[in-house]
This record gives C-alpha cells, structure tokens and sequence, in this order.
C-alpha cells in the first residue's frame, strides 16, 4: 500500500537498523513461501558481498531471524529455516443494522484494576518498561524549575503556547498545516472527541461509527444522548462508501466518527485514495468528520500516514490526538485542531474545565522540544511490531482450528474471531475470573455485533503476554470439551 509522504516525512523504514531491513526481506520470503522449512539460507559472506554491508550487519540479522524461531545455525553447515510464519484469514466483517440505534450500556464490565491484574490485554496501554520515564521525570524537573509567580494562575483556555507549537509541528509532520492558535490542548483523546461532538451534534443527532470501531466513541456517543449509525469498516480500505452514500440519502448524520490510521482495533491504515474520497463525500453533504488519531505515529515500518485532516481544504474535519497512550499516561495530555468548528470548541472548552493544569503541558513541550519523542517512539514502534508479531503467532498456534487474527500494521491491539461457538463476553468473564483481562467484541459496536470476538492488546512484552495467552487457550479448550 501507498502512502503520499510528505517532504518532512521518511519515505519509507529507511531509519531502521539495516540489519532489521535485511531480517524484514528474509520474513517475507518466508511468508510467500520462497523459503521454505529446511532452506539453507546464504552464508555470511555471501551476503554481505550481495548487499555491499559489513559482516556485523549480517550477523545481526541472523540472530535476529534466530531469536524469532524462523532459523537455527548448523555448526560447520550454515543457517537454516525451521519454520515460517503462520498465517491465517483475517477477520470477518458483520453487517450492520441500516438504521441508527440509540447507544446504550457502553460501561465495560471486568476489566479489573491494573493495579491488581496479573496482566493487562484489555485496555490499549504501554507497559511501564516501554514508556520514557527517566526522560520524562527529567522533563518534570525542568518544567519545575522554569516555573515563576505566574505557576499558580490558571494556563489560558486553549493550552500552554510552548505545548501548542510542538502539537503543530507534530500535525506537519502528518501533512496539516495549522497554527499554533488553532489547537486547544485537553484532557486527553476523551476530552477532545466530547468537544468535538458538542461542537457539531446535539441530544438526538445521527452520528456514524466504524464497525467494528473504538467503544470509547461509543462511550462518548451515549454520555451525550446521540444515535449511532453503524458503518462497516473494510480490512486496508475504511468506511464502504457506497454504504455511506446509501446511509446519507435515508439519514441526517451530523458527523461521522473515524480512524484512518493504526484503526482501533483492527490496526488497518485507510489508502490515501480513501482519505481524498470520504473527505469529498462528507463536503458535498455538509457532514462533520472527527477524526481520532492515537497511534499514527506507531506504524510498524516507520512510514507516518497522512491524517484525514492534511486532506482538509474545507475545514471539515475535527482531528482529535493524544500521546497519552504510548508517551506519557499521567499526564493524560491531547489536542484538538476543529476546522470551522475551532471558536466552538474554544467556547465549550472555557466552561467545561477551564484549562488544564500548566507543570504538565511544560514537562510534555520540554520533553517534544528535546527530540527524545522521536528516540522513543523509533524504539517503541520495534518493540510493539515484536510484540504483535510473536502475539499473534501464539493465538494461531494454540487457539481452536478457525481462529482468524487481524495482521495489523501498526498499534499494538490484535483483533481476533473465534469460531461461532464461543462468546466473547462469556470469554472475558472466565479470563477476568483468572485475573487476566481481554475486551469482548461486543462493546466495538452498539448493537452487541462481534459476539465471537476479543480484543488483546500487546503493550507488553511478550514474554509477558505469552503466558495469558496460553491460558486463554486452556479456557477456550475446556469450553470446547464443555468443563
């Protein structure tokens, strides 16, 4: 898949290590069957002259190989594949109900408390280890020192300044051009979707949803007392356009809620094709598209996806972002950048919390300023691509035959389809029972589609996630032997 870049932006994974690129190409050899199980792979030397690099580099590619299972070393013979990557049919689609549903019982039951939970593959969080908190406790102490007698008054409405340029230049990076003076900084993705239905619904209004789609807009939608339309969201291409043309000349939307990059939860990125064609189709219907853009920055070979908003010329698109997720939970810091609806928000922003509280935005705009986001996230991306990877390979291994497993391309959650006698919510419970803590596909839409499905997330490591997983696997045998 393409991806229009850009001149900030890299034109593809050049900035990996050249050892992972060459472990990369090997990987999809294996995975089209070009390399087979009993392959012998060339010999150092051999590639290293193939590919003009030093025999260090070739060294590490195969330990690389070697670490993830795809190849041994055979003393005095050389290297050779012991076995390939599994792979298996994505998830299947559902087909939505055509009519908007009032959104009802969106409060996710038996998640557990993260801080008594064995392990945690419910909720889309980062593992303490992968997040930057050295750097981060730095950045605190440099907020606090810059602090004067202004510390205790309260930050303007729309956000720190220092914090509003380094989220504009974070916005240029994704190809939307935007001032400093049109973001407003909130508390968090949560905060700046609320403002964004406020600013273009009200009680009553047909807002369309993804399906399958992120249950916090769900949360959201029912918080406010709007209807859900459900539109199918297709595997690498988005919302089906000729739904959404069917679904706008029989309903009145008043906006339409989308992922276009890393989608939650089956971590798919939207062509730029259909990025220019829904953004053209929400302008000629004076439809508001807000767009919730969370893990952009986390596909996995490096390439940053354009934003719905960078295809923006009529100011219709709400972009709503947080680094909470990955960079910094506690300070739970986002953006939004509204388009025709910026005085909107700024207006619904003044009353709902005033401002957020400045030593954070200071620490997080140190932190932006410094260039250690861009260190981070270089090596967050390796380490969650690692996780999903070997996560997902686990399910296909120890699940029931008929499993299916979304192949993300960035983000860290998997989507998974059981076979149509399991119930995922029944799944969730026996999990939670056992202190590990999944999502039933249920709450990904608000007519209860996905009954056979589970969200994990993988902001583990995997040895970490390894086990839960196994004992899934042990729950869903005795299910099938019906213990």
């Amino acid at each position: 898949m393409q991806r229009v870049q850009t001149q900030t932006q890299a034109t593809g994974p050049e900035h990996y290590p050249k050892y992972l690129k060459l472990a990369k190409s090997f990987e999809r050899q294996l995975r089209m069957g070009t390399l087979r199980v009993g392959d012998r792979l060339p010999s150092i030397r051999q590639l290293r002259e193939q590919h003009s690099i030093s025999a260090g580099t070739v060294i590490e590619c195969y330990l690389w190989l070697e670490r993830e299972g795809y190849i041994r070393a055979h003393p005095k013979s050389g290297f050779y594949v012991t076995r390939t990557p599994v792979s298996c049919p994505e998830p299947e689609g559902a087909a939505p109900p055509s009519r908007p549903v009032a959104v009802v019982g969106t409060a996710i039951q038996n998640i557990g408390d993260p801080n008594t939970a064995s392990v945690q593959l419910g909720p889309a969080i980062v593992s303490r280890c992968l997040l930057p908190l050295a750097r981060l406790n730095r950045s605190m102490r440099l907020a606090l020192s810059a602090f004067d007698d202004t510390a205790v008054t309260y930050e303007e409405p729309r956000g720190n300044i220092r914090l509003r340029r380094q989220m504009a230049r974070l916005m240029f990076r994704q190809g939307a051009t935007c001032s400093p003076d049109e973001i407003v900084v909130t508390s968090g993705c949560t905060e700046a979707l609320n403002l964004a239905i406020r600013a273009v619904a009200k009680p009553g209004d047909v807002v369309g949803v993804e399906s399958p789609g992120c249950y916090e807009n769900l949360q959201a939608l029912e918080a406010l007392q709007m209807r859900a339309l459900e539109l199918p969201h297709q595997h690498r291409t988005g919302v089906d356009l000729e739904r959404l043309e069917s679904a706008a000349r029989k309903h009145r939307m008043k906006a339409i809620m989308l992922t276009s990059s890393c989608h939650n939860p089956l971590g798919s990125c939207m062509p730029d094709a259909s990025k220019t064609a829904i953004g053209a189709f929400a302008a000629k219907h004076g439809i508001a598209l807000i767009e919730s853009d969370l893990f952009g920055e986390l596909v996995f070979d490096g390439t940053r996806p354009r934003t719905l908003k960078a295809f923006d010329t009529d100011g219709i698109v709400l972009q709503c972002s947080s680094l909470a997720h990955y960079v910094a939970p506690g300070f739970n810091l986002g953006w939004i950048q509204a388009g025709r609806w910026q005085s909107e928000v700024e207006r619904l922003k003044s009353f709902t919390n005033v401002a957020n509280a400045r030593l954070t935005q200071l620490a997080l705009a140190e932190f932006l300023e410094s260039g250690a986001f861009e260190k981070h996230v270089k090596k967050l991306r390796l380490a969650l691509w690692r996780s999903v990877e070997a996560t997902r390979e686990e399910v296909l291994r120890t699940f029931p035959a008929g499993t299916r497993v979304s192949r993300p391309e960035g983000g860290y959650v998997l989507w998974i389809q059981l076979p149509d006698r399991y119930n995922g919510l029944d799944i969730q419970r026996q999990a939670a029972a056992r202190r590990i803590h999944i999502l039933a596909g249920e709450w990904f839409s608000p007519t209860r589609q996905y009954r056979s499905y589970i969200r994990i997330s993988c902001g583990h490591p995997f040895e970490v996630i390894q086990p839960a997983v196994r004992t899934l696997a042990g729950i869903l045998k005795d299910k099938h032997q019906g213990k």
